[in-house]
C-alpha cells in the first residue's frame, strides 16, 4: 500500500515542474513588457515561489525550500522596485531554476543533493546590489501605483489563477485496454451495419416473392377453375391462403426483426463513436507529462560536452494522444542530441564567428491543421553540405562529380539513410548514424513526416508532423484497381475533377495545371505498382487527388472518389522503411481490409522517382442507374444544403415543399428513398410517413427524417411508424447522413 510521503512525493513531482515552467513562462513574458507594466506577472511569480517553497517543506527537501525561498525574497524586491529585473538577474532566476530541477532528480533517485550554496550567494549577491545590471537592461522596474488610476484608464487585473478541475489517476495500461475494447466496438458496428443491410435485402427479397406468388396463385386458380373441378378449386384456394397466411407471417417477421436490428445497430453506432469519443479525450494528455525532463537532459549533456547551452521549452501544455507522445520520445532525444553534437559550437568558436558564448536549443510543440507539430531548433553551425557530400563520396554511394552535383533537399534526404553520419568519431552523443535514421522510422510508423529546415539567420530547425490521436483518424476513401485505399485528410491538399485532354506532358512526364501552378501528375497504380496503369474514366472526366508535404505538391490520379469516413488505422505488419507508402490497414463494412497510405512520404516518393510513365486513360463501363433522393422541407435552406451534399455524392436529387407535394411526386416518378423533415404546412413529416407506409406501392420506400425535434417521444413515434432512420438537425453531421443513405441504396 502506497503510504502517505510517497503519495505526497508523486504530488509534489508535477506540482513543482507546473511551478518551475509557470515561472519561466512569466519571465519571458516580462522580457517583452514596456516600462511600468508587468506588475500582475511579477505577483504571480512571487506566488509561484511561495506555493514552490511551501510543497517543499511539505515533503521534507530543505534544499528546494532554501533555494524557493530565496526566490520569493527576490521577487518581492523586484516587484517593489529595489532590484531591477535585467539579464543578469533574469540568468541566476533560470540557474536557481535548474538547481531545483537538479535537487528533484537527485532526491528521486535516492542520491545526495546538488551544492546550492553557490546558487544561494549569487541570489543573495543580487539582492545586496553586488551584481551590477546588464546593458541594455531587459526590463525596467516596475513603479507600483500609490493610487488606483483615474477612472476610464485601463489598469492591469491580477492573474487569478483557473480553478483545478477534478481529476483520478489511471494506470496506463487501463487506458490501453480500454482504447482497445473501444476499437473493438467499433469494429463491431461494422458488423452489425452489414447484417443490417443483410436484412434489408431480406425484406425486399420477401416483398419481391410475395408479388409473385400473387401473380402465380391468381394464374393457377383461373386454370383450375377452367377445368371445372370446384372442389379441387376449393381445396387449392384453401392452400393458397394457409401459404399465404404463413408468408405474410414470416414477411412481417423479417420486417419486425430488420427493424429492431436497425435501431439496435444505429444505437450502437451512436454509442461507440462516444465511447470512442471520450476515450480520445481521456487519453490526451500535456505533452509536458513525457519532455518535463528534457530541458534537464540537454543542460546535462551540454555540460559534458563542454558548451555553454541555453536550454528552451514551449509548448509542453499542448495535448496529444499519450502513445503518439511516446513513439515522439526517441525521436526527439535523438534530434536533442544531434542539435548539440552537429549544431552546436563550442563557446571559442562562437565568439570567433561573432555569436554569443551561450547557443540556444529550443525544444517546441504546436498543434497545426490537426496534427502535433514537435520542433527542435538550434542557432548553430546549420547544415554543412560539404560534410555531407564528402561522407556520400567515402560511403560509395556517389562519385565526387555526383556528389556535386547534388541539390541541397537531396543532401537532406541522404543523411536521414541507417548509418550516415558525418560525425568524425564515436562518442555518447554521435557518430553511429543511427539517429536520422530511427527518426525517419519513428516519424513513418505514425503516418508522419519529418523536415529539414535552415534557420535564420543561423542554425538548423528539424520539424516533425504526426496525427494527435492513435485512435481513430479521418480517411478520405478511394478507388484504384478495384481496390479501395484511405488517405488521411491531413495529407490531401484539394480535389479535382478535370477533362483527360487538359492532361500536358513535359519532357517526357505528364503535368497538369491546378490552381496557377504546373504539378507532376501520376497515376496511384502506378505509384502502387498494380501492374495496369491506366486511369479509368467517366464521360472523359479524370478524378485527381493533390496531395501535399510541406510547400510540395503533387496530383495523383485514381479510379474514383468514395467517401470520407472516420476510421481506426491498425499496423499490418508492413514494415516502416523509408519508402514505406503504407501506414496501416482500416476495416471495410464488408470485411475486407482497406490499406492506408502515407500521403506525405508519397509525395516524397514521387518527388524521387527518376523514371515516370506518361498517364492513360481508358473510359470506364457503362454504370447502374443513379439513385434518386426525394428530399422533403419546407426551409428553402435546408433542402439547397442537402441537395448541393447529395448531388456531390453522386445522386440525383428532387424536392418537395411539403408532405403533399412529396406524395404528388412519389405517385407520379420513381423514387428509391425519401428524406424528410417534421414539422411541415398542410401534411407533416410524421402524416407523410403515415401516408407512404400505408401506400402498398411505396410501403417498401426507405425513409429517412432529418428534424430539429429530438425528444424520445418524438424520436419513438417516428420509427414506430416505420421510419428507417432518425437523424437530428442540431448535431447535423453529413456523414452520417450519407452513411444511412448508403444502407439502403
Amino acid at each position: 500500500m502506497t503510504s502517505i510521503r510517497e503519495r505526497l512525493l508523486q504530488a509534489f513531482q508535477i506540482e513543482y515542474r507546473e511551478h518551475l515552467e509557470a515561472i519561466r513562462a512569466l519571465l519571458d513574458d516580462l522580457s517583452h513588457r514596456a516600462e511600468r507594466s508587468g506588475i500582475a506577472q511579477l505577483d504571480e511569480t512571487f506566488r509561484r515561489a511561495h506555493s514552490l517553497k511551501g510543497a517543499a517543506r511539505a515533503v521534507d527537501l530543505p534544499a528546494v525550500e532554501q533555494v524557493a525561498h530565496r526566490l520569493e525574497t527576490l521577487f518581492a524586491r523586484i516587484r517593489s522596485g529595489h532590484v531591477r529585473l535585467d539579464p543578469g538577474v533574469a540568468g541566476a532566476v533560470g540557474r536557481a531554476l535548474d538547481l531545483v530541477e537538479d535537487c528533484v532528480t537527485a532526491h528521486a533517485a535516492g542520491g545526495p543533493p546538488p551544492d546550492i550554496a553557490a546558487a544561494i550567494d549569487e541570489i543573495e549577491a543580487v539582492l545586496d546590489g553586488r551584481i551590477p545590471c546588464a546593458q541594455p537592461p531587459a526590463i525596467p522596474p516596475p513603479v507600483v501605483p500609490a493610487l488606483p488610476p483615474p477612472s476610464g484608464e485601463e489598469s492591469e487585473r491580477p492573474v487569478v489563477p483557473a480553478r483545478a478541475e477534478e481529476s483520478v489517476r489511471v494506470r496506463a495500461v487501463h487506458l490501453d485496454r480500454l482504447l482497445r475494447s473501444s476499437n473493438e466496438l467499433a469494429t463491431e458496428t461494422l458488423i452489425q451495419r452489414r447484417l443490417t443491410g443483410q436484412l434489408i435485402d431480406l425484406d425486399r427479397g420477401l416483398a419481391d416473392f410475395d408479388r409473385q406468388w400473387r401473380r402465380v396463385r391468381k394464374a393457377a386458380s383461373a386454370m383450375v377453375r377452367e377445368c371445372g373441378d370446384h372442389e379441387r378449386s376449393s381445396a387449392l384456394d384453401r392452400q393458397f391462403e394457409s401459404l399465404e397466411q404463413a408468408l405474410r407471417a414470416v414477411t412481417r417477421q423479417a420486417r419486425g426483426t430488420r427493424r429492431v436490428q436497425q435501431r439496435s445497430g444505429w444505437t450502437l453506432r451512436q454509442l461507440g463513436g462516444e465511447l470512442q469519443q471520450e476515450v480520445r479525450q481521456v487519453r490526451m494528455v500535456p505533452a509536458e507529462s513525457i519532455f518535463g525532463g528534457f530541458r534537464k537532459m540537454v543542460r546535462d549533456l551540454a555540460r559534458d560536452a563542454g558548451k555553454q547551452v541555453e536550454v528552451k521549452v514551449q509548448g509542453l501544455d499542448v495535448e496529444a494522444d499519450r502513445m503518439v507522445l511516446q513513439g515522439l520520445k526517441d525521436p526527439v532525444m535523438h534530434l536533442l542530441r544531434n542539435a548539440l553534437y552537429h549544431g552546436v559550437e563550442g563557446p571559442e568558436e562562437r565568439v570567433a564567428a561573432g555569436k554569443p558564448p551561450l547557443a540556444t536549443v529550443l525544444l517546441g510543440f504546436a498543434v497545426s491543421d490537426g496534427r502535433l507539430v514537435a520542433q527542435v531548433e538550434d542557432d548553430g553551425r546549420g547544415v554543412d553540405y560539404d560534410a555531407i557530400r564528402r561522407k556520400a563520396v567515402e560511403g560509395g554511394g556517389f562519385s565526387e562529380a555526383e556528389a556535386g552535383g547534388l541539390e541541397r533537399q537531396a543532401l537532406l534526404d541522404l543523411i536521414f539513410d541507417p548509418g550516415f553520419s558525418t560525425a568524425g568519431k564515436v562518442d555518447s552523443l554521435a557518430g553511429r548514424g543511427m539517429g536520422l535514421s530511427v527518426v525517419r522510422e519513428a516519424a513513418t510508423m505514425m503516418n508522419g513526416t519529418v523536415e529539414v529546415r535552415q534557420r535564420e539567420p543561423a542554425g538548423t530547425c528539424f520539424r516533425l508532423s504526426v496525427p494527435l490521436s492513435v485512435s481513430t483518424q479521418r480517411l478520405f476513401m478511394v478507388e484504384c484497381q478495384g481496390h479501395v485505399y484511405a488517405l488521411p485528410t491531413e495529407g490531401v491538399d484539394r480535389l479535382y475533377r478535370i477533362k483527360a485532354e487538359n492532361v500536358g506532358t513535359v519532357e517526357g512526364k505528364s503535368i497538369v495545371y491546378l490552381g496557377g501552378q504546373q504539378l507532376p501528375l501520376l497515376s496511384l497504380a502506378h505509384l502502387l505498382a498494380l501492374g495496369e496503369s491506366s486511369v479509368k474514366v467517366t464521360r472523359n472526366v479524370l478524378p485527381l487527388v493533390v496531395l501535399k508535404n510541406g510547400d510540395r505538391r503533387v496530383a495523383v490520379a485514381i479510379d474514383g472518389f468514395l467517401s470520407i469516413r472516420e476510421g481506426l488505422v491498425k499496423d499490418i505488419g508492413v514494415p516502416g522503411a523509408r519508402g514505406t507508402m503504407v501506414a496501416g490497414g482500416m476495416l471495410l463494412e464488408d470485411g475486407g481490409i482497406a490499406l492506408v497510405l502515407n500521403p506525405f512520404e508519397i509525395v516524397e516518393t514521387f518527388r524521387k522517382s527518376g523514371s515516370i510513365r506518361v498517364l492513360t486513360t481508358v473510359e470506364k463501363p457503362v454504370e447502374r442507374r443513379v439513385p434518386v433522393i426525394l428530399v422533403v422541407d419546407d426551409s428553402l435552406t435546408t433542402r439547397t444544403l442537402e441537395k448541393s451534399i447529395l448531388e456531390a455524392h453522386g445522386y440525383q436529387v428532387r424536392l418537395a415543399f411539403d408532405g403533399i407535394e412529396a406524395l404528388g411526386r412519389l405517385r407520379a416518378e420513381e423514387i428509391d428513398l425519401v428524406i424528410s423533415d417534421i414539422q411541415m404546412p398542410r401534411l407533416d413529416g410524421f402524416g407523410l410517413l403515415q401516408a407512404i407506409k400505408a401506400d402498398q406501392a411505396l410501403k417498401s420506400l426507405p425513409v429517412i427524417l432529418v428534424t430539429s425535434l429530438e425528444s424520445r417521444e418524438d424520436r419513438e413515434r417516428g420509427l414506430a411508424l416505420g421510419a428507417d432512420a432518425y437523424v437530428m438537425k442540431r448535431k447535423f453531421d453529413q456523414k452520417e447522413l450519407l452513411e444511412t443513405i448508403g444502407q439502403f441504396l
